[in-house]
């Protein structure tokens, strides 16, 4: 199990007496790999859904106001007919 980091010792790692350290190593592991992974998998799912959601739950409004104009139309055409 990796050992715990505090911030101060990270600090301290990109930090030395002549400033900040141009050369920085970060390791990833396998764990950490597949959490970012499925962190980003995840988050294009709920895109997806919240997207679909929207379209398909909210009402369109000006979808429903040319049905209503249709059905005006319809109904005209009949009285005339």
């Amino acid at each position: 199990m990796p050992q715990k980091r505090s911030i101060k010792d990270l600090i301290d790692g990109l930090v030395d007496k002549d400033g900040l350290k141009t050369e920085v190593t970060i390791t990833l592991t396998n764990q950490t790999l597949l959490k970012v992974i499925i962190a980003l998998l995840l988050s294009g799912i709920a895109i997806i859904v919240i997207a679909n959601l929207v379209k398909n739950v909210v009402p369109d409004h000006q979808l429903t106001a040319i049905k209503a104009e249709i059905q005006t139309i319809r109904s005209h055409l009949k009285i005339k007919t």
